[in-house]
């Protein structure tokens, strides 16, 4: 990598941690492009070289999110011996933060929506749906595991279950009784062994 470069790098880096920093205590709306700036110590001029503030909140809540969700994963598969709860560990823990921050949710739909671009965010979802499909027993099927089934039917119904928390048309509980239903229903085949 060439001085050039190196420099367009740290740049990044520094843009992007004043701007994880300030969206993750002040929200979406209370952050400014010129509070970005001052934080990172550059000018208006070198944040927009790095992204829009849509973009900059995007990547900055995706790979925050990302290395949490990460970290909880593993956290969660070693705590049980229960699939279920394994998985229960991580979606439920998951599931409160989006009833805590739902008002960042929706912050968050509306720039996702709004991005054309998503190429970043599916390859860490891989990454999150990989660790999450490990919670489950190895069957070696891959792509045609029925585990593998069962860790999309989850992650979808938790992504519509945040989503209808973040436009209010979850009640909380509701959301809470119904992911755990589904999480159930999705785990019990891996409990028994029966994966059919």
């Amino acid at each position: 990598m060439g001085v050039r470069a190196e420099q367009q790098a740290e740049r990044d880096r520094v843009v992007m941690a004043a701007a994880t920093e300030l969206f993750w205590t002040q929200g979406y709306r209370a952050t400014t492009v010129p509070q970005i700036a001052a934080k990172a110590g550059v000018a208006v001029g070198t944040v927009a070289k790095v992204g829009s503030k849509d973009a900059l909140f995007l990547r900055a809540w995706e790979e925050r999110s990302t290395a949490i969700s990460l970290h909880l994963i593993a956290r969660a598969g070693a705590d049980s011996e229960s699939v279920t709860e394994r998985v229960w560990a991580y979606l439920g823990t998951l599931l409160e933060a989006a009833i805590a921050m739902s008002d960042a949710i929706r912050d968050y739909f509306v720039a996702y929506l709004r991005a054309a671009e998503h190429e970043a965010n599916l390859r860490r979802l891989t990454g999150v749906l990989d660790a999450i499909r490990a919670l489950f027993p190895d069957d070696g099927l891959g792509d045609e595991s029925p585990a593998q089934l069962a860790t999309w039917t989850i992650w979808l119904a938790y992504s519509a279950m945040a989503y209808g928390l973040a436009a209010s048309s979850y009640d909380p509980d509701d959301a809470r009784r119904l992911l755990r239903r589904i999480v159930e229903a999705q785990c019990a085949p891996f409990e028994t062994g029966e994966t059919s």
